[in-house]
């Protein structure tokens, strides 16, 4: 493993807890200000809207569960990109939500630190999509 390998993995461990406490500050910096999301419902979004569902979040989601496993990652000079399945479960305005996801993100290297510049969310067999009502909230795609 390469030295970018273990600093990529180690922000991956740093971002699992990061998401998994909904901390906005953190996920603001690291996001890239020209993030492209691609989300499970087949949607791409910007750093805008994914920082309106991550507030939304922090404000009405209780995560119960968040685990990463099976993280894979390729280092090409200033970019990496890791691989992992989640499993996450919550509890989003009351509703249950369980989702079983396999998520790819880019990293780079700007200005002397990693951000994430574009992220691909898929949806793996047993994921349970949240509920129509809950569509325009994070829990649509992440």
């Amino acid at each position: 493993m390469s030295d970018i390998e273990r600093e990529i993995r180690k922000l991956e461990e740093e971002l699992t807890q990061t998401e998994m406490r909904l901390d906005v500050e953190a996920l603001d910096r690291v996001y890239a200000d020209d993030i492209m999301v691609t989300a499970p419902i087949g949607i791409c979004v910007d750093k805008p809207a994914v920082m309106n569902e991550v507030r939304e979040a922090a404000e009405k989601a209780v995560v119960g569960r968040y685990d990463k496993d099976d993280l894979k990652m390729r280092a090409y000079g200033d970019t990496a990109v890791s691989s992992y399945r989640m499993t996450a479960e919550a509890t989003f305005e009351g509703k249950e939500i369980k989702r079983q996801l396999c998520i790819t993100n880019v990293w780079m290297k700007r200005n002397g630190s990693w951000q994430i510049v574009a992220r691909h969310t898929a949806g793996l067999p047993g994921d349970t999509p949240p509920a129509p009502s809950c569509e325009n909230s994070l829990t649509a795609w992440f």
